[in-house]
């Protein structure tokens, strides 16, 4: 099992942890990538922060990674997405 970085995204902390907050990563990430995460039930990773650039307190900054098996498949993701592998421990 690796973890890859997909990209960040920023908005309202009353989204996080609803669907409102899933519309706003796949708003980012783009349907194609956010469907196949989702169709091999690979485990979202998310690391919630307070916004740079917008009010933090209104505001949160989201980095998202997905947990990828060891497998043919993710293999083919990663090479397609061009995914940065990170450390588990990092994040």
């Amino acid at each position: 099992m690796s973890r890859a970085y997909l990209g960040q995204c920023e908005y309202k902390w009353t989204h996080a942890d609803t669907d409102m907050e899933h519309i706003w990563i796949r708003r980012e990430l783009g349907d194609e990538l956010y469907k196949t995460v989702e169709s091999n039930d690979w485990e979202w990773r998310l690391l919630r922060s307070s916004s740079t650039s917008l009010p933090g307190d209104i505001y949160c900054r989201c980095d998202v990674y997905v947990d990828l098996p060891d497998d043919a498949e993710a293999t083919l993701f990663r090479l397609k997405y061009n995914c940065k592998e990170v450390n588990k421990h990092e994040t």
